[in-house]
């Protein structure tokens, strides 16, 4: 009897089964039958371009299956491909068509190539932004795919008011959306920059990772990290940079925003032909080699070995702490703190040129910091007119004294 009782139980979980990889399929071809009537004509209508493609497919296990599909620049092919990808599959959200919705658990494309144009301040997809569904919500929070991947992508951007071009190559990128009822997101990307600035090529390989929460009013807090490796401009190399922030309380008010920001970068090497750059660095030099009583080092060649620097804001306190420059014209040690409330600071430098050493710290009222060691009227003029300077160019960005 039991026997019996589970051949007739494994019967109709095998029909129950069957049953539904059967619904799953007629859905699956309903979608597919839709999109290819859209792709084939309504798209293209919509889009005021050009859609083709070799080839649909699809199966209840991998979703839908679009091969070499292209959209033209407008309006048809004669004006060049706006995207391509060679293969694109898109996979509905199983519990969703069950509601007659559409919801994408995952959307992936195979070398997608995109090209995108700026001409006196307006972008050529903007006529495609318009098809967007109108809502109050961001798109952010509207989004309804759980994750969109890219492999091996190609952008190349050409921004005609500037005369800047970008490009980036053998990208790989994963957007996940974590929530269904809100605007929670995890980016992963990383891929190789090239750009033409002031006619020099900039390149380097880039990886970015990041968490970003967006509430109805926008973007509230992100976190993550991000690095480049081989970077070159023209003669100028950097081995490595790398970053990582956490930003809190994005739209609150000052008072309740808390960031932190910490950078590292090594074996930056700068040609002395780079002249813009080695007077600028001079020009700095002069200031602690004077405080030292000793003439500034002639520079030729810029070469540093490392550096490093952290940026905190929290409850109106700022401050930039552990900056540490090791070079071959400077070691170089500061800090910078300002209470915004008391509208007090604290600065430190500890500089060594060559055998000679400086140590300085000002302390106390922004507006009257007491120097010590005590300098010379001229130097003690000097670097409060330097600290002043720095210090107004935070509070433009970050004017947690109060003060506009």
């Amino acid at each position: 009897m039991n026997f019996t009782r589970f051949r007739i139980a494994l019967a109709a979980l095998l029909l129950f089964a069957a049953g539904g990889g059967a619904f799953a399929y007629f859905k699956y071809k309903k979608l597919s039958t839709y999109l290819i009537t859209q792709l084939s004509g309504q798209a293209a209508k919509k889009l005021g371009r050009q859609v083709k493609f070799r080839s649909i497919s699809f199966s209840p296990l991998s979703g839908v299956v679009i091969k070499e599909a292209c959209v033209s620049r407008r309006p048809d092919f004669s004006k060049g491909n706006f995207f391509c990808a060679a293969k694109t599959v898109i996979r509905p959200e199983f519990s969703a068509l069950l509601k007659n919705q559409i919801y994408f658990s995952r959307i992936a494309f195979e070398k997608p190539v995109l090209k995108v144009r700026e001409r006196n301040g307006v972008w050529d997809f903007a006529d495609l932004l318009e098809l967007l569904p109108k809502t109050d919500k961001g798109l952010y929070l509207t989004w309804n795919a759980s994750e969109l991947t890219m492999t091996g992508a190609a952008l190349e951007a050409d921004l005609e008011s500037s005369g800047l071009s970008l490009a980036l190559e053998n990208a790989n990128v994963t957007l996940k959306h974590y929530s269904s009822f809100g605007g929670n997101f995890g980016l992963s990307a990383d891929g190789l920059v090239k750009t033409v600035l002031k006619g020099k090529l900039l390149s380097g390989e880039v990886k970015l990772k990041t968490d970003a929460n967006f509430d109805y009013g926008g973007l509230s807090s992100t976190k993550g990290d991000f690095g480049a490796a081989e970077l070159s401009y023209g003669a100028v190399t950097l081995e490595s940079l790398k970053t990582d922030w956490s930003l809190f309380n994005i739209r609150k008010p000052l008072a309740e925003k808390n960031y932190t920001v910490n950078l590292t970068a090594e074996k930056l090497i700068i040609p002395g032909q780079e002249t813009s750059i080695r007077d600028g660095v001079s020009k700095g030099l002069a200031l602690f080699s004077a405080a030292m009583g000793k003439a500034a080092p002639r520079i030729e060649d810029i070469e540093m070995s490392s550096l490093n620097a952290a940026f905190r804001l929290n409850d109106s306190a700022l401050a930039f702490k552990d900056l540490a420059l090791r070079s071959n014209f400077i070691d170089l040690s500061a800090g910078l703190a300002i209470d915004g409330p008391a509208k007090t600071a604290e600065a430190s430098i500890d500089a060594a040129i060559g055998s000679s050493r400086l140590k300085i710290s000002a302390s106390g009222p922004m507006s009257s910091p007491g120097i010590k060691p005590v300098l010379s009227a001229t130097l003690s003029a000097k670097f409060k007119e330097a600290l002043a300077g720095i210090e107004n160019d935070l509070l433009k960005v970050f004017p947690v004294t109060g003060d506009k």
